[in-house]
């Protein structure tokens, strides 16, 4: 069940940010994880999980659009 439930965040974050550029990921407004209710339904851990991988993504769009110049 843990696999699922991550997969599931995982897959929400790839819909949200594929095919984006690099600034605009850096840039993106993630409410919309608090607009839809997701954190309400997630464990303090994956809640916590869920914002590091999002930091992480963020962080990911910063090295590779530095690489980009």
């Amino acid at each position: 069940c843990d696999a699922i439930i991550t997969k599931g965040i995982i897959a929400i974050l790839i819909r949200a940010f594929s095919n984006q550029k690099p600034q605009d990921i850096i840039d993106a407004n993630t409410d919309f994880i608090d607009e839809i209710g997701l954190k309400e339904h997630l464990s303090p851990t994956r809640a916590n999980g869920l914002v590091s991988m999002i930091k992480q993504l963020k962080l990911y769009a910063v090295a590779y659009q530095t690489q980009l110049k």
